[in-house]
C-alpha cells in the first residue's frame, strides 16, 4: 500500500492580512472625508439660502413699509438701533384748511377718497419734521387733528374734527394725510423685530450682528427722503451683507 498523502491547507498569511487591513483603511478614510465635505458643503449651502431667504424677507418688508411712511414722520431710536415711522393710512387732496389768519373751525374740504373711514384717524398736514408727528397727539403739534366723522357735501367731503382748529401752515401740494399709530423696527440680540398697533415683536430677521442698522438721508430739494439698510447677517461661518437703499415715496 501507498502511503496517503497529506492535503495541503490554504489561508492568509500575516502580510497578505496586513496589506487588506491598510488597503481597507485606506478606503475608508477616503469615504468618511467624501461624506465628511459632501455634508460640509451641503450645511454651508442650506444656512447661505437660510440667511439670503431671511434677509431678503425682512429687506422686502422693510421696503413696503418705508415706501408708504408719512413724509419726515422717519426717526432713529434706541442708540440707533430702531427705525419707527407713522404709515399712512390715506391721502388726499384738500380745498380748504382752517389756517392763520382764518377762524377756528372744526370742518375740512377734501377729495372724495376710496379708503373706508374710521373715527380713529388723525389728520396731518404738512410735516416737515418729526417734531411735528410725535407724539400722536394734537396738544402736541397744531398740524395733527383727531377726525370725528366724513359726510358729502356735492363733489367733495366734508371732514369734521373733534375740536375746532387752526393748522399751522398750508401744503404747497394741498395734501391731507390720515394716520393712525406708528410701526417700529428694532434690531435687539441679533433679531430684527417689528412692532405696530396691533401687535409687538414680531420676528423678522435672525443672525443679524451688525450694529448701526440704519441711517436716515433728509429729504432735499432734489430727491425725496431716503433710508440706508446695512444687515450683516452670519450663520454657520456664512456671511452675507445686505446694504439697501429705499426712498420715502409721498412728500409734504
Amino acid at each position: 500500500m501507498q502511503p496517503q498523502r497529506l492535503k495541503k491547507t490554504s489561508g492568509f498569511t500575516l502580510i497578505e492580512l496586513i496589506v487588506v487591513i491598510v488597503l481597507l483603511g485606506v478606503l475608508a478614510a477616503a469615504v468618511s472625508s467624501f461624506i465628511k465635505f459632501g455634508t460640509q458643503i451641503y450645511t454651508e449651502t442650506s444656512a447661505r439660502d437660510q440667511l439670503v431667504s431671511s434677509a431678503r424677507f425682512a429687506i422686502e418688508r422693510l421696503n413696503r413699509d418705508i415706501r408708504n411712511a408719512l413724509p419726515n414722520s422717519l426717526r432713529l431710536t434706541n442708540a440707533d438701533q430702531c427705525i419707527e415711522f407713522t404709515p399712512i393710512l390715506e391721502s388726499t387732496i384738500y380745498t380748504d384748511i382752517p389756517v392763520l389768519p382764518e377762524i377756528a373751525r372744526n370742518t375740512i374740504n377734501v377729495i372724495k377718497f376710496d379708503e373706508p373711514f374710521d373715527s380713529n384717524w388723525q389728520g396731518i398736514v404738512y410735516p416737515l419734521t418729526p417734531d411735528d408727528v410725535y407724539p400722536l397727539t394734537p396738544s402736541n403739534t397744531d398740524k395733527i387733528h383727531n377726525v370725528d366723522s366724513i359726510s358729502t357735501v356735492g363733489d367733495e367731503w366734508v371732514i369734521t374734527l373733534e375740536n375746532n382748529v387752526l393748522f399751522a401752515e398750508e401744503s404747497p401740494t394741498q395734501r391731507l394725510y390720515f394716520i393712525n399709530g406708528t410701526v417700529e423696527y428694532c434690531l435687539q440680540s441679533n433679531t430684527l423685530l417689528r412692532s405696530d398697533s396691533i401687535s409687538s415683536n414680531v420676528l423678522m430677521a435672525l443672525d443679524i450682528y451688525n450694529t448701526s442698522p440704519f441711517e436716515i438721508l433728509a429729504a432735499t430739494l432734489q430727491r425725496n427722503a431716503m433710508v440706508q439698510v446695512h444687515f450683516l447677517f452670519e450663520k454657520n461661518n456664512e456671511q452675507v451683507t445686505f446694504n439697501n437703499e429705499i426712498q420715502v415715496l409721498n412728500v409734504p
